[in-house]
């Protein structure tokens, strides 16, 4: 009776639009009141959850991706991205896609990826001949690396949850970035002959320096976060500190940040940042209900019993987490459905960290899948196309996502490789 009050109100809820968190923590508060527990536990767990110095991370490293994006940083990635594939066919639609992946690198956030690279790419684009809903839908998809190559903040909340090193998740999410971004820039040419957009001479080694030159002090950062990190220098939080003050510093250094541009990436880090926090402490508090309710369990024993082999379990953790992410927040889902589906995982002797990058692949994907694929929503309002174009412009980005969804799923090496050589 507690379980089917606890899902049945959170479904109700959603379906009445009542924001995620709210949602969570109304759901949470009718279970505790049906299980006779002191609503005074609501108010525990969510301080329990926020006293985590790996969540730490989490601020600072929006903070970091606002710095980089107020400071000129994204404009100085898609030049150096210019430089190396302007000149292929549907040359604008790679800078978007291979400069969305340099950011993805300082922010680990799509929703960063889609606003900055977005701002930088529309008009361009446009006014080189692409179809205003191919420009949405290219930079709507190319946000997806955000939460994948490292520093993600999605890894991050998986890591938190399990227990598993932050570090051996940043590790693992390098290739399946990798991979992701070199299937979107093949997918790119491919649809991009459709556009008949004039193709742009090479400009050169010499403007691949120049560009390079410029976009330096961006580019180190993750080669600095990441190697102290591997290096034992410094913890995942402490790294986003680190880059914190390195965002600064440059910014700084190049004249692109003042006084009252940093004002505005603050404030734009502190209402992002207490979105996250507001549904992590939601997602905490109803996490705790069912896992006490012995729902996880329960669950993660019925499926392992159903699937019978891992090969059919992970195709069933795919096909229900593409579903959850086009329905759900992608934090929120990250908290509720790892409790569910990672001890399950474990009985199968599937690798915690492999587990992770599947997770986040999948909940990534529904960023831009329809209906509530939040950086659809920001690639509309960057473009102004609507909503509806969009996704019928997506379909094949969202088709070859899937498909290295399957690759990095039943090929680990992808994923491992890595963290068994280093990690």
């Amino acid at each position: 009776m507690t379980t089917t009050a606890i899902f049945g109100s959170l479904v109700l809820l959603m379906l009445l639009r009542v924001p995620i968190a709210v949602a969570l923590g109304l759901s949470s508060v009718i279970g505790l009141m049906m299980s006779d527990i002191s609503l005074e536990i609501v108010t525990q767990r969510m301080f329990s959850t926020n006293n985590s110095f790996p969540l730490l991370a989490i601020p600072f490293f929006i903070l970091a991706g606002e710095i980089m994006s107020t400071g000129g940083m994204s404009r100085r990635l898609v030049d150096f991205a210019y430089s190396l594939v302007g000149h292929l066919t549907g040359g604008l639609g790679a800078v978007a896609i291979l400069g969305s992946s340099f950011f993805a690198a300082l922010s680990g956030s799509n929703a960063a990826t889609v606003a900055a690279i977005g701002g930088v790419m529309n008009k361009p684009m446009e006014e080189k001949g692409y179809r205003p809903q191919y420009t949405a839908a290219t930079i709507a998809a190319a946000g997806v690396t955000g939460m994948i190559i490292p520093p993600s903040i999605l890894l991050i909340l998986y890591g938190v949850v399990t227990g598993v090193s932050i570090a051996d998740l940043f590790l693992a999410g390098l290739f399946p970035g990798i991979l992701i971004c070199i299937s979107l820039l093949l997918l790119n040419r491919y649809l991009s002959n459709r556009e008949a957009i004039e193709r742009t001479d090479f400009q050169g080694a010499s403007e691949i320096w120049r560009t390079f030159k410029r976009a330096f002090w961006p580019l180190l950062m993750p080669v600095i976060i990441l190697s102290g990190i591997y290096g034992g220098v410094f913890t995942p939080t402490e790294a986003a500190i680190v880059a914190t003050l390195y965002g600064l510093i440059v910014g700084f250094a190049y004249r692109e940040l003042t006084l009252s541009s940093l004002g505005k990436a603050f404030s734009r880090a502190v209402l992002s940042s207490a979105v996250v926090m507001f549904i992590m402490n939601a997602a905490g508090v109803f996490a705790w209900l069912i896992t006490i309710n012995q729902i996880p369990q329960n669950i993660s024993a019925y499926l392992a019993d159903v699937a019978g082999s891992q090969i059919v379990y992970l195709l069933f953790v795919n096909v229900f987490l593409l579903i959850v992410g086009c329905m759900m927040n992608a934090a929120a889902a990250i908290v509720i459905f790892t409790a569910i589906l990672f001890p399950a995982a474990v009985s199968f002797g599937i690798d915690p960290v492999l587990f992770g990058i599947i997770v986040s692949v999948n909940l990534s994907i529904g960023t831009v899948t329809p209906p509530l694929g939040v950086d659809l929503f920001i690639a509309s309002a960057i473009t102004k196309v609507s909503i509806e174009r969009i996704v019928a412009a997506i379909w094949p980005y969202i088709l070859i996502l899937i498909l290295d969804l399957l690759l990095i799923t039943y090929i680990p090496p992808i994923s491992l490789l890595l963290v068994r050589v280093f990690g």
